[in-house]
């Protein structure tokens, strides 16, 4: 009897396989999510490149995978000619195959089918197929997860060193907002152009998420500035009232904000899967002088989301009031900066305001500053110059350089405006953290990282450093504008395997009559937690 059951097992596996080969569709999955809140991503992140169609019937799990969480009944289709694209077109009215979408200039389109007999009759090469996978805003992060975090409120502004009137900064400069769409609302210019690529059920009203991060861009109230009022925005709508889009629609989105003249194209929603449809709209993009920012995610994955994770794209990460990364935010060795992200005051459909957390935050702040650079600046500059400034003046924060953390840093909007203002003297401690021994360490011990965030060069400066009771002072050579040092001592290091915590407090002195105009980072007072804690 045993064996019976253990035949009828195995016979109705192998009859599950058979039926996939043959029929080779998505199974079905739930298209409906829980609506999102308008606290800001995608859900879990897998890497796997989507595959075209095999010719034989060898099972590859990826493809199985990749199937099962893509859009069942849908396919896109790219070919590499306009004469073969154009006679497929001709090709496709004698079909049952419905045309869902087309971007002429990629030669793509979605294609809707019943049955996968359908598709398989107008005999498209493998190669040229695709799945459109689900696309979506960021979900709320889990921002009680975390102790002693601090909301921003109203505060982000000042944070990114914006302590002058703003009201026009951004002028002449036009930003896409790739999203839910864009609602009416007083803290937001009229002149909006509007463009919806997805349709909503009858009587419902977009999503609010791209309310909110029009505002953190573009904010003209008095109390609702964004950080470059001044700028043009695109509303580009690719998400229905659920936040829910697809790989096909956010290519689409891509491709009309760069047709439209976008200069900066803000995304913060992401997708679980690399989609070539997607990767080819940001080429088309950068290549006509677009810069693309997007928002990494909020499930605190070692990886960011798609489109975040594309090499050419900015990606920024999100952090608290108080400088500490968020750990919903997503980690990336290609992540490119830090912004404020948690519980900012944002518009909301119906002239109202909202509490808005999450990378989805953190983006637009990133999109607003490279408008606020390319119109403050004294000549014409890029999109992609002004990125490179603000890459170049982010404040240091965490391991020393580019980590996949902080990325090359924390956004600091002032910095970037004063870059070539003569007379600003201000050294900062940027961090601390400890290097324990090993076999790769040639230099263990206390690294403290500061920072010159002035225009000015700063001679003869002292940092004491204080563990435990004892002070360490350090003499510092000169430091030059946007200069980084670390200094490593081989202090502490008993205490911190004995206790498993360490209490440092750093202070930078200027000597002579140099006086700093930003003391308030010249002290930096942070417990670090040794490894073998789990933090």
């Amino acid at each position: 009897m045993r064996y019976r059951n253990l035949i009828f097992l195995l016979t109705f596996i192998l009859g599950g396989i058979l039926s996939w080969l043959l029929v080779n569709d998505m199974a079905k999955q739930d298209r409906d999510r829980k609506t999102v809140k308008d606290i800001s991503t995608p859900a879990k992140i897998n890497s796997v490149q989507p595959k075209s169609n095999r010719k034989d019937s060898q099972i590859d799990l990826s493809d199985l995978s990749n199937a099962l969480q893509a859009i069942p009944g849908e396919r896109i289709v790219q070919f590499s000619s306009k004469e073969s694209y154009q006679d497929f077109l001709k090709k496709l009215g004698n079909s049952r195959v419905r045309l869902l979408g087309k971007i002429d200039q990629l030669y793509a389109l979605r294609l809707g089918f019943d049955k996968l007999s359908d598709l398989n009759g107008l005999e498209l090469d493998p190669d040229d197929l695709a799945f459109n996978y689900p696309v979506f805003i960021p979900s709320a992060p889990p921002i009680e997860d975390q102790g002693g975090v601090v909301g921003f409120d109203r505060t982000a502004l000042e944070y990114l060193g914006i302590s002058v009137d703003n009201s026009t900064w951004g002028h002449g400069v036009t930003i896409a907002v790739v999203d839910t769409g864009i609602e009416p609302h007083l803290a937001l210019n009229k002149s909006i152009l509007s463009i919806n690529l997805a349709e909503l059920e009858d009587g419902v009203s977009p999503h609010s998420h791209g309310t909110s991060v029009a505002s953190l861009i573009a904010g003209n109230h008095p109390n609702l500035m964004g950080v470059a009022p001044g700028a043009d925005l695109i509303s580009i709508r690719v998400a229905d009232q659920n936040g829910s889009s697809s790989s096909f629609l956010l290519a689409q989105g891509i491709m009309e904000a760069s047709l439209n003249g976008a200069q900066i194209i803000n995304i913060s929603m992401g997708s679980n899967h690399n989609s070539p449809i997607i990767n080819n709209a940001i080429q088309f993009a950068i290549e006509n002088g677009a810069v693309i920012v997007a928002s990494p995610g909020n499930d605190g994955l070692s990886e960011a989301a798609s489109p975040a994770r594309h090499p050419d794209v900015i990606s920024v990460g999100a952090v608290d009031a108080l400088g500490q990364h968020l750990n919903f935010s997503h980690t990336d060795e290609n992540l490119s900066a830090s912004a404020p992200g948690l519980q900012i005051t944002a518009a909301y459909p119906g002239d109202k305001i909202t509490e808005f957390s999450g990378t989805s935050a953190s983006a637009p702040f990133f999109s607003g500053a490279i408008a606020a650079v390319m119109s403050e600046s004294n000549s014409p500059i890029s999109a992609q110059e002004a990125v490179d400034i603000l890459l170049a003046t982010t404040n240091e924060a965490g391991a020393p350089g580019a980590d996949a953390v902080y990325g090359n840093g924390i956004l600091d909007v002032g910095r970037a405006i004063n870059r070539n203002t003569a007379g600003i003297t201000d050294l900062a401690v940027a961090a601390h953290q400890y290097i324990l021994p090993s076999e790769n360490q040639d230099n263990p011990g206390l690294q403290i990282s500061v920072e010159n965030r002035g225009t000015e060069a700063v001679w003869g400066s002292t940092l004491a450093v204080s563990i435990d009771g004892g002070q360490y002072p350090v003499q510092m050579n000169v430091l030059q504008p946007n200069e980084r040092k670390v200094i490593t001592l081989p202090i502490g290091f008993s205490q911190f395997e004995q206790e498993g915590l360490l209490e440092v407090q750093s202070t930078i002195t200027l000597s002579g009559n140099q006086a700093d105009m930003k003391e308030s980072n010249n002290q930096r007072t942070e417990q670090i937690t040794h490894p073998k804690n789990g933090l």
